[in-house]
């Protein structure tokens, strides 16, 4: 009741079905805002703690989010996030396949380029673990890869209106297209063992209570 949340969505739709959720529920401690991570809209030594899903690895620029991550923290603030690194370079043809950048793999990076990064940030105390989950696993449900969900007409109504992506991250302007843009990732997975490139990550890190120049 004393804290707050705050939610950063790069895409306008997603912040208004936020907001309207927070509304239903009568959630007057949350707020969301829009906009990118490697440019957050808050100001500097403002969080207690940064969490996120499958975000990172998306961004261009993963040096310049490291860096916003660490401004908008406290002193003694500390992230939690999960997200996809790589374990071994990928193979040419699925590093620069645009699917497999939807699917949250081509635009990875290695597990120790992720803990230089963030060291190199200003944070201390980091670790990447390898969850060890099945990322292969994505090719066996039915119009799902990777990070995104299947098209919502593939969906169980329990679990459609709980997509993270919704409309505007990894589905298309029409049904079609998405069945489309699923069934390709799909197909890019499912000629590879992504386990033996990518996992799964938690990552922990904290920013120092004293930092000195």
């Amino acid at each position: 009741p004393t804290g707050r949340a705050i939610g950063i969505d790069m895409t306008p739709d997603m912040i208004l079905r936020a907001r309207a959720n927070a509304k239903e529920a009568n959630l007057d401690h949350v707020e969301f805002h829009e906009g990118r991570i490697d440019q957050i809209p808050l100001a500097d030594d403002i969080a207690d703690c940064i969490i996120s899903n499958c975000v990172i690895n998306l961004a261009p620029d993963k040096n310049l989010v490291f860096k916003e991550m660490f401004r908008i923290l406290k002193p003694g603030g500390r992230i939690s996030v999960s997200d996809i690194a790589l374990k071994q370079p990928l193979p040419e043809s699925l590093a620069s396949n645009v699917m497999a950048y939807v699917g949250c793999i081509a635009g990875a990076i290695s597990i120790d380029d992720f803990e230089r990064g963030l060291r190199h940030a200003g944070f201390e105390a980091v670790h990447v673990v390898d969850s060890k989950a099945d990322l292969n696993a994505y090719t066996l449900v039915d119009g799902q890869s990777a990070c995104c969900p299947p098209p919502k007409e593939k969906l169980s109504l329990t679990v459609k209106d709980q997509s993270c992506c919704g409309t505007s991250c990894c589905d298309s302007s029409t049904e079609a297209e998405n069945v489309d843009v699923h069934d390709g990732l799909k197909s890019v997975m499912a000629q590879y063992n992504i386990n033996e490139y990518a996992a799964s990550v938690k990552v922990y890190a904290i920013k120092p209570k004293l930092i000195l120049d």
